[in-house]
């Protein structure tokens, strides 16, 4: 294949990705809810949820920056002949200018968004904020309670350590309570209940009576507003199948 060939297949490939991107940003920016107050079903698109839209944003993003080196690589006579052209003797710091503007503009918005912004502190649970509110406390199972189960029945003799976190997350009882050492909230997800008890978070889903593709990096809180359980259903459940797989070790 001829030079201009790949030329005009990489530059197609580029407009698809560019907009594929673009779609996807009004899509996240526009259409798609955001936020603790947004219901479960808003966040999702033709079946796909925010995250997901927001995966393949991602993923596009990475080949658009393969498909720009490559468009560079094979422009490359080009763009210095241009450049000479039109900047003459100043052709080298030009194309180091043009190089760095992307990042000095990154640089720029970085410096004038606020930082740690309230608005966005209680929209989800990413990988820097999960080292803070991760409340889930994994510990040795508690001993065997006979007679009907009750969730003092399975509460640990021994305290849990006091999670560092604010205040505000513990004034709603509903979305604070132990389940033996395990604390259960609204704001952890199947997938925290899966690694702190043990119990397949498709067990859980099967016996909540959610659909079984249910997201489960999803909060609890989401969940229940989407399908209409309480959070204690999903405490009483953790609790019965604990006391159901302890009983079965016995």
């Amino acid at each position: 294949m001829k030079e201009s060939d790949w030329r005009y297949i990489v530059d197609a490939l580029l407009f698809i990705c560019l907009v594929g991107m673009a779609f996807i940003g009004i899509l996240l920016g526009l259409v798609i809810s955001e936020g603790p107050a947004s219901s479960g079903g808003s966040k999702y698109f033709l079946g796909l949820h925010r995250h997901q839209w927001g995966d393949l944003h991602a993923y596009l993003s990475i080949a658009f920056v393969v498909l720009m080196a490559v468009h560079l690589v094979l422009s490359w006579k080009w763009i210095k002949a241009k450049t000479r052209q039109i900047f003459k003797r100043g052709s080298a710091p030009a194309l180091l200018s043009i190089a760095a503007l992307p990042f000095g503009l990154l640089l720029l918005f970085w410096l004038i968004t606020p930082k740690d912004a309230d608005i966005f502190r209680s929209y989800g649970v990413g990988a820097g904020e999960g080292q803070r509110t991760q409340w889930v406390q994994p510990r040795e199972a508690p001993p065997p309670v006979a007679g009907p189960v009750r969730q003092d029945d399975i509460r640990a003799t021994e305290k849990p350590a006091v999670p560092d976190v604010t205040p505000e997350h513990f004034r709603d009882k509903e979305h604070h309570a132990q389940v033996g050492s395990i604390t259960i909230t609204g704001q952890q997800t199947l997938h925290d209940l899966e690694n702190a008890t043990a119990i397949p978070a498709s067990e859980i889903i099967k016996r909540i009576g959610l659909p079984e593709r249910t997201l489960v990096d999803e909060t609890l809180d989401r969940l229940r507003r989407l399908y209409g359980f309480e959070i204690q259903d999903v405490r009483n459940l953790v609790a019965r199948l604990l006391k159901e797989r302890e009983s079965g070790l016995n």
